[in-house]
Formats: C-alpha cells, sequence, structure tokens
C-alpha cells in the first residue's frame, strides 16, 4: 500500500511544512473522534510525539483515510486503538511505550499491561532512549529518524537567575547534593531545587547517563515533571532537564507552548549552546542522542498489509519519516543522513511489562 505524503497531495514542501504546523498546534494528535481508529498506532516519548503527531494528522494511504494513530504521552487516562479492543492504560514515556509493545506482541503469552491484555493493539513504541543493555536480544528493532539533545532548562529570572552555563561535572554535583547554592548576579545567595522528569522517560534516562549519575546517587525523593513541560519551570534555583527538539518545537509554535510564560531558557553546557545563532539544533552540542521508533524486528520481513505499511513509513532513507528533513527541523530535530530508517543497528528483547 502506497502512502501518499501531504507533499504530494499539497504539492510543495513549503506547503508541507505549513500545513504539519497548523495540525500540530495546540491539539493532541489522538484520534479525534472514538471510533478514528487507524491502521498503525504507536505510544511512548513525549519528546517525539510531536513530529509522529504531525504525520497522524496529515498523512494518507491510497484511499485518502489517515494511517498513523500517535496516542500522547498524557491526557485522558486510558485510550482504545482499535474497534474491537480493550480499553487501556496510557503508556508515558519511552520506557513505558515499549513496555507496552512488547504486551501487545505478547509473545508467551502471558504480558498484560496494567492488567489488561492488549495483544495486537500497538505497531510502534516512541523512543528519546537507546535500547537498554539490560534487555539484550533482537526480538524489537530500534529505527533511528533524527537527532536530539538534553540540556539543562530554567526560568529567566534576570539577575536571579541560576548560571547559564554549567559543565557536566557541576550538574551531577547538583543532582547529588554536592552542591546546594549558587550565587546570582545580584550577589544573592540562592538554593538550588533541580527536578527531573518522570519515571520511565527516555529524557531523564539520557541525563543521568551524560552526566554520570545513577538513580542511586540521586538526593532521594527529588520532585518531578512531565518530561518537556516548561509550564511549572517558574522559581528561582529550578534545574530540569529538557530536550532540545522539544524546546524549539515549542518555540516553532508546532507543538503546545509551555516555555514562553516564565521565559524558560536552555543552559549552555561546557560553554557550548545547545542551540545555533538561528535555534537550530547545534550539532556542536555535548549531550546529543538518537530518537527511535521501536518495532517488532518479525514485522520487518513479515508479508501483512500493515506490515508493509510500516516498513514504508519507517524504513530507510526513502521512507515517509526520513524523506523529508525539513519537517524534522521543523520539530527541532537534527537529520543524521543514511542513519535514518536503520534496521540493522539497534537491538534489544522484549521489554516486560
Amino acid at each position: 500500500m502506497k502512502l501518499l505524503r501531504p507533499a504530494v497531495l499539497l504539492g510543495t514542501i513549503g506547503a508541507l511544512c505549513a500545513t504539519l504546523a497548523l495540525a500540530a498546534g495546540p491539539a493532541s494528535a489522538d484520534p479525534s473522534t472514538p471510533t478514528d481508529y487507524r491502521q498503525l498506532v504507536g505510544t511512548g516519548s513525549d519528546t517525539t510525539q510531536g513530529v509522529l503527531n504531525s504525520y497522524g494528522n496529515t498523512l494518507r494511504d491510497g484511499s485518502l483515510n489517515r494511517v498513523i494513530a500517535s496516542y500522547d504521552a498524557t491526557g485522558s487516562a486510558t485510550i482504545k486503538a482499535s474497534a474491537s479492543g480493550p480499553t487501556f492504560n496510557r503508556p508515558n514515556g519511552s520506557t513505558n511505550g515499549v513496555k507496552a509493545l512488547t504486551a501487545s506482541i505478547n509473545p508467551t503469552n502471558t504480558y498484560l499491561w496494567g492488567g489488561v491484555n492488549i495483544a495486537g493493539q500497538l505497531d510502534f513504541a516512541r523512543s528519546s532512549s537507546a535500547p537498554s543493555s539490560s534487555a539484550p536480544g533482537t526480538q524489537l528493532t530500534y529505527i533511528p529518524f533524527a537527532r536530539d539533545a538534553v540540556s539543562f532548562a530554567y526560568a529567566d529570572l534576570g539577575n536571579q537567575s541560576i548560571p547559564s552555563n554549567l559543565t557536566t561535572a557541576q550538574i551531577a554535583a547538583i543532582y547529588k547534593g554536592e552542591v546546594t547554592s549558587f550565587t546570582a548576579a545580584s550577589g544573592a545567595t540562592h538554593p538550588y531545587k533541580p527536578i527531573l522528569p518522570q519515571a520511565g522517560s527516555g529524557t531523564r534516562t539520557f541525563f543521568l547517563s551524560s552526566i554520570g549519575v545513577t538513580e542511586a546517587q540521586l538526593i532521594p525523593g527529588l520532585p518531578t515533571l512531565q518530561e518537556n513541560d516548561g509550564s511549572q519551570i517558574d522559581a528561582v534555583g529550578e534545574i530540569v532537564p529538557f530536550s532540545v527538539a522539544a524546546w524549539i518545537a515549542q518555540d516553532n509554535a508546532v507543538v503546545p507552548n509551555t516555555i514562553d510564560a516564565h521565559s524558560v531558557t536552555l543552559g549552555s553546557v561546557g560553554g557550548i549552546s545547545p542551540l545555533t545563532p538561528q535555534f537550530k539544533l547545534n550539532p556542536s552540542f555535548t549531550m546529543t542522542r538518537l530518537v527511535f521508533n521501536v518495532v517488532e524486528t518479525a514485522r520487518l520481513t513479515a508479508n501483512g498489509p500493515k506490515d508493509t505499511l510500516l516498513r514504508d513509513f519507517f524504513v530507510g532513507t526513502d521512507s515517509e519519516i526520513c524523506a523529508v528533513p525539513a519537517v524534522l527541523s521543523l520539530y527541532g530535530f537534527g537529520a543524521i543522513g543514511n542513519l535514518c530508517g536503520n534496521t540493522t543497528t539497534y537491538k534489544s528483547g522484549y521489554v516486560a511489562p
């Protein structure tokens, strides 16, 4: 089944980008009605949901039916992915997306998601982190499609703001409680207030790995926020990991903007800004990562219509998600060239719920 890119329907790449921006807007890309079921269904990472949602709103098959249902990481407590399927808890974050995908594959006929049998309900998981070494195997394939980065974010509070440039060692010391305060430009001393994304967040996992801190080394009981949500980053001393792509997408107004209300700003790490002067992802920034869509490896060679559709969208540099780098850039991501759509490098075993 051949997919129709919005560019084919609209005529130009410029129109494509404009349409995707409008489609993403401030609204969720959950199917708009309870019966708007689609052929490929995914959940997981907050970081990559915006760009996947844009394709969910615009990409059509040959019969002009929407193809992708990319459910947001947050929203209503439960979702229903097919007419005959069950209602189940919404997976929030990369880890939970992969766990739910495993439950959907249900390889041992024992995996449940939130106590519910969701066999056959999901086709992919959005992941902002690479496969974990704790899940060896090849049953899942992580397909990279873009580059992101993670920096620390803070509210710009003028001369009371935290330092705008920190080293990874300084950030680690803050999160381990070894450095507890800073002197602001005003001369006043304030306590640091480190915050992390919610458990199961790929951004959380990558950030801690990048600064060399384990969960066990963290200050006990650190508060958490939904990843990439700047609406509550508003107090003196708060420091929070934040996806650079998510920040750019919010600044570009193609996803809901949570950063402007409190002038949420991205810090530099080791003297290198995560942004170029054009407010693009800086490829020279230290804490960069690939982002992925995760599928069952067996489906890469299966012959069903949905398997072909899955490959058309995710696999190879000519796949729908790789073929138009301008769309990825609009949502804050950097292009990765021939690595986009690669299915041979990043493998994992099932990740049991």
